[in-house]
């Protein structure tokens, strides 16, 4: 299976999956029914036990803070533009010695379709989300409104990753990359699709990390971030959220599944990568949702257990392509 029908088959599960759970089913009246996103499983009624804004159940991060309106504290405001220049700062500085080092050339685009057999893409998405949704906190814990701190943190994630992008645009050795931008761009959008249509709540990006064999040895003449050999990208499916009620009883609410993708012999010489051996990886996994897991109702705790569930934390799963192998935990 090659790398592009690879995608086409994550795309197809997914939207499978999507169907079943986004449906429109009649209306269902009772105290704990939202009849907007009701869902129609074989013909079965149910109604998603989160199937509700996030913000429906959370707590307000400081007293008197009202989720329908922007009151800003200024000090809360304070220390969360210091965090995100700081952040920004940070970054420019590490990405300037890692990549950016030496003459700058004229901007120009060098798009990379198959560059790390796309799994660089899936990196980019998920890079966008997470930090769309770590920068929507903040915004709401300096007092922004729930609705415009989720555009706030999409407008922050979007222009962040692309800020990296356009100075890849002045870089020798690289490029903007326009399918890299719109996969950052897709990613920031994802918690403001799950804001908009919760039923996405129950599909989450996800990412693990193991050193690979190449970096361990101290060949790998990048850093972690493109240590591709080593990572996998994840999207969780809360299972038990998509089940018919009359199933889902016996199902773990802290249980999920995860469907992975990774590159695998990723080598990189004088002469570019080892085109001979590259391959990509399909794993499907049990996952955790660390907000059925860990305790604690605060609107602290409740942000770090989200923020939790974008990591995928080692369980037992198969590889399903390019061949069978199962793995009593997978690292990544």
């Amino acid at each position: 299976m090659g790398s592009i029908s690879k995608n086409w088959f994550l795309l197809a599960l997914l939207a499978t999956l999507a169907r079943f759970s986004v449906q429109a089913a009649p209306a269902v009246n009772g105290p704990e029914t939202d009849p907007y996103f009701s869902a129609r499983w074989f013909g079965t009624v149910t109604a998603y036990k989160t199937a509700v804004p996030r913000h429906d159940d959370f707590p307000p991060p400081f007293e008197g803070y009202d989720p329908n309106e922007t009151n800003i504290k200024i000090d809360h405001a304070l220390i969360v533009g210091g965090i995100m220049v700081g952040t920004l700062t940070a970054v420019h500085i590490y990405q300037r010695n890692a990549w950016w080092s030496g003459d700058r050339v004229p901007f120009h685009v060098q798009d990379d379709p198959e560059y790390a057999l796309n799994v660089d893409k899936a990196g980019h998405f998920y890079g966008g989300a997470i930090t769309s949704y770590l920068s929507q906190r903040m915004f709401q814990w300096a007092g922004m409104s729930v609705e415009s701190s989720v555009w706030g943190g999409f407008a922050f994630g979007s222009i962040f990753e692309l800020y990296v992008e356009v100075e890849d645009g002045f870089a020798p050795d690289w490029g903007f990359s326009p399918s890299d931008a719109i996969a950052d761009v897709v990613g920031a959008a994802w918690p403001v699709g799950q804001y908009y249509v919760p039923a996405l709540q129950h599909f989450q990006p996800k990412f693990s990390y193991y050193p690979s064999d190449r970096a361990q040895a101290g060949k790998h003449e990048g850093n972690a971030i493109d240590d591709y050999g080593g990572q996998t990208y994840w999207m969780g499916i809360h299972v038990d959220k998509l089940l018919p009620s009359d199933i889902e009883p016996y199902w773990p609410d802290w249980l999920g599944i995860a469907v992975g993708i990774s590159v695998r012999d990723y080598i990189t010489d004088d002469h570019g990568i080892d085109q001979e051996n590259i391959h990509s990886n399909v794993i499907l996994a049990l996952d955790y949702d660390m907000e059925e897991i860990l305790p604690g109702d605060s609107w602290f705790m409740k942000a770090l257990k989200q923020g939790l569930n974008y990591i995928h934390f080692p369980s037992p799963a198969i590889r399903i392509s390019p061949s069978f192998i199962a793995y009593g935990l997978y690292f990544y």
